[in-house]
């Protein structure tokens, strides 16, 4: 069975003076292309019940980036929500779920290569 992977590639627009800056272009390039990692995080909500989704109030928040000593790589941490729903009716009940993705920078690149569940 082949594993199904995510693989994106995003521009981030640097010279970054420090570690801070990088770290916030990393975030900011995250929210940007958010739509990229739900089907990563559509699989890590599906629970085997057809009636619990990926919430699409608060689908995703970075919650942090840390990058490795040598700055050519590291992780960042998601936050996102699932719901509950019944037939049509979305029931008010949301759960909260955090994730950590690893990246690697590649020049000027943002680099991800995430299995799927």
């Amino acid at each position: 069975m082949t594993q199904e992977r995510i693989q994106t590639r995003y521009k981030l627009a640097g010279p970054f003076a420090t570690q801070a800056e990088l770290e916030q272009a990393i975030a900011g390039a995250i929210e940007h292309h958010k739509q990229d990692f739900f089907p990563l995080l559509e699989r890590l909500v599906d629970v085997g019940d057809s009636r619990v989704k990926l919430s699409q109030k608060d689908p995703l928040r970075v919650l942090g980036v840390e990058l490795d000593e040598a700055r050519t790589g590291g992780t960042a941490r998601l936050g996102y929500e699932s719901n509950f729903s019944e037939s049509c009716r979305l029931i008010d009940e949301y759960d909260q779920h955090q994730t950590s993705v690893a990246f690697h920078l590649d020049g000027d690149q943002l680099v991800f290569d995430l299995e799927l569940p």
